[in-house]
């Protein structure tokens, strides 16, 4: 019985999908995807690696909706291919004349898989390689796991957070900061975020803002833009939102007991 109102509600949110056809048909009004311009660019692949059909549906893509695709590939469904793009992950037929933009689930005894979840993961660790190094680290001692956290000063579920960064790193969970001030790019908060990056101790910095403290203003060159863009990109929307090593996104807070739990189950999985 569970496994039927599983199916059904996944049927139910597939049909709620985004299908838009190209080639003019009747279809449910186009929606809109919002694009931003990567700041950590999609590895493109060459012709030389896709095969023919594959380099067919790439370019009906681009010709037809100037898509720059990262990767094809076969999708569960025979038939359905699931494309990465720099607007999200989409699954076309093979003359590219619909395109399905929804979560793709794999459904079996062992449960509910959500597969567009899993691919999400592996676009969200690469294009998160290209700011590594530009994280605000709070390391375990004797680390076990290692989460990052898109985040932003006056957010309180952040600041709640914060407040169990220490207990999380005495269970061997390493805390990596990426900023997202979340009324962007021109808002008092992102001058912030980008005077505490400026900082010389950034961690300490960052401590005090959490607690409600005056930032004081740096100036330096940095990459908070770039950090709150690959944020957007990846689908953050708000704060906290916790990526995990496998690529997996989890919004909102967790408290430091749970989220130690959720790493051991995927670390058993």
């Amino acid at each position: 019985m569970l496994k039927k109102v599983l199916i059904t509600a996944i049927a139910a949110g597939l049909v709620g999908s985004f299908v838009l056809g190209i080639n003019g048909a009747p279809q449910q009004a186009p929606v809109v995807v919002p694009t931003v311009e990567p700041t950590v660019a999609p590895t493109q692949i060459t012709a030389a690696e896709l095969s023919v059909e594959h380099q067919d549906i790439s370019r009906l893509l681009a010709e037809k909706l100037n898509f720059k695709v990262s990767s094809i590939s076969d999708s569960a469904i025979p038939g359905l291919f699931e494309v990465v793009t720099e607007q999200g992950i989409f699954y076309v037929n093979a003359d590219a004349s619909n395109l399905i933009q929804g979560s793709l689930y794999q459904v079996s005894d062992a449960g509910v898989t959500d597969l567009t979840e899993q691919a999400m993961g592996k676009v969200r660790l690469q294009a998160m390689q290209g700011l590594a190094g530009e994280t605000i680290d709070y390391p375990a001692d004797n680390e076990k796991y290692s989460i990052t956290v898109f985040t932003d000063i006056n957010c309180g579920y952040c600041r709640k957070l914060h407040n169990e960064v220490a207990q999380l790193n005495k269970l061997g969970v390493s805390v990596k900061y990426l900023a997202f001030p979340r009324g962007g790019l021109n808002s008092p908060t992102y001058q912030d975020m980008a005077s505490i990056w400026c900082a010389e101790d950034k961690a300490q910095a960052m401590n005090n803002a959490k607690r409600g403290g005056k930032v004081v203003p740096e100036m330096c060159t940095n990459t908070v833009a770039q950090q709150y863009e690959l944020g957007r990109r990846l689908g953050v929307t708000g704060t906290p939102a916790i990526v995990f090593e496998n690529g997996q996104m989890q919004p909102g807070y967790v408290p430091a007991a749970q989220l130690l739990s959720i790493l051991e189950s995927m670390d058993k999985s």
